[in-house]
């Protein structure tokens, strides 16, 4: 695939101080890449650099075969450079549609797709821009970006401050933009495995100058060397695993699926504790239809959608190993009472529903105890299944639980996209700063 962006023995920085040395990649049309490092490191001066609005000392930045060193950063948005900055910047004094129609140029990105993408923007056009939530001001800012149809997009730190569920709901629609190639996508995010699994490539800087650039599956894949750049926590698993591991593909679908699902898993058990907790605490009225939304995800996709997953490489670890026996037993167990567990929450929904505030403390009760003891399934399958998983199984063995996971579907591309349109109502119905509702 031909490049779009050259970036050649570039420094850069502010004034006479220089932040950026001899940086050096490029980044392929409908490519994507992660933009990494710790705070201070360069990344947002990088985004700022290739968009004009620094001070470059050496070096040269080619976009689409032209050279755009000296290029005023106007002329760049016209030659199809998009950015979305950390700052969320929309226009206070214009109303969302206005925002979005302002900046408009011919190509694949209409005010329709925009809306597709953005249901929200579309019930908030007439809002002005200072009356959106956080959230609202990302996505505007985003759809703004798309509506002059770069040739590139930069994204910087686009789910910082993000409650969880719009979060989530953010990251699976730049999942969907860059899955798509029609333009290519540098990302910047603090959390490295919420993006390595959607992009292609992957950029660590370290002190303004790049320690690694290369694969993202390549970097997800080796902890010890993300840790030691990023901080411990950015992934899991050990450097011994990873050392011995059979051969694999670059990126484990099948791995990335059941994480997608445990992110989104782990958005509705923080929004189901934040709510009850607010509604113990007197500060929110409750939204049974919000409540019944929240169960019936965590009653359909862990029984109907992940647990058949899992149960594939849980048959497989039971033949290789003998380490996580204890830990399987304890999952096995616990997908037999899965039904049995949601519909407790069920029913405990529909006593508060008919009792009233006689009934919250039942509800309540129901509620946490479902949550502690999902967030220890899926905390169990992080740190003991999946990295044991990873280092047992072949890459042919990878490749047919891949093939087995596509048939099956998965909460975001299903038939339909029940379990995606479910997650959209959810968030659309949660109150801020959990989602984008209406507070009650």
């Amino acid at each position: 695939m031909a490049e779009l962006l050259q970036v050649e023995n570039v420094w850069a920085g502010y004034g006479d101080a220089i932040v950026l040395e001899e940086l050096s990649f490029s980044v392929a049309a409908g490519g994507s890449l992660a933009l990494l490092g710790r705070n201070g490191m360069g990344k947002t001066t990088l985004l700022t650099t290739l968009m004009g609005a620094t001070r470059l000392h050496r070096g040269r930045i080619v976009f689409d075969g032209v050279d755009i060193t000296k290029m005023p950063s106007h002329r760049r948005a016209q030659l199809g450079l998009g950015w979305v900055p950390q700052q969320r910047d929309v226009f206070p004094s214009l109303t969302v549609e206005e925002n979005l129609t302002v900046v408009a140029r011919p190509g694949h990105w209409t005010l329709q797709r925009v809306y597709d993408m953005f249901p929200r923007l579309r019930e908030r056009r007439a809002n002005m821009g200072n009356q959106l939530s956080g959230g609202e001001r990302q996505m505007l800012a985003i759809g703004r970006a798309l509506m002059l149809n770069p040739r590139m997009l930069l994204l910087d730190e686009p789910l910082e401050g993000l409650a969880p569920l719009i979060a989530q709901e953010l990251l699976h629609i730049i999942h969907t933009m860059v899955s798509e190639g029609r333009m290519a996508v540098i990302l910047v995010e603090q959390h490295a495995r919420q993006i390595l699994p959607i992009t292609r490539d992957a950029l660590v800087l370290e002190r303004g100058r790049v320690v690694y650039s290369g694969a993202s599956a390549e970097l997800l894949a080796d902890g010890a060397r993300l840790d030691g750049w990023l901080g411990a926590g950015s992934t899991t698993g050990s450097s011994a695993a990873a050392a011995s591991a059979a051969p694999v593909p670059e990126r484990i679908a099948a791995i990335d699926a059941i994480r997608n699902e445990h992110r989104a898993i782990a958005a509705v058990l923080n929004a189901l504790t934040r709510i009850v907790d607010e509604l113990e605490a007197g500060r929110l009225q409750p939204n049974f239809t919000l409540l019944a939304s929240l169960i019936e995800y965590l009653a359909e996709v862990p029984d109907k959608v992940h647990h058949p997953k899992e149960n594939q490489i849980f048959a497989m670890l039971r033949e290789r190993t003998h380490e996580v026996d204890a830990q399987l037993d304890q999952l096995e167990a616990e997908h037999r009472e899965a039904v049995a567990q949601t519909s407790r929450l069920d029913r405990a929904l529909v006593s508060y529903v008919q009792g009233g505030a006689e009934g919250f403390a039942g509800f309540r009760d129901a509620a946490r105890a479902y949550v502690a003891d999902e967030w220890k399934h899926v905390n169990t399958e992080e740190r003991h299944i999946l990295p044991a998983a990873r280092r047992l199984f072949s890459a042919e063995e990878w490749q047919g639980i891949g093939e087995d996971f596509a048939r099956n579907g998965d909460p975001w591309t299903g038939q339909d996209n029940r379990y995606a349109q479910l997650f959209k109502r959810i968030t659309q119905l949660a109150p801020p700063p959990l989602g984008v509702g209406e507070a009650r």
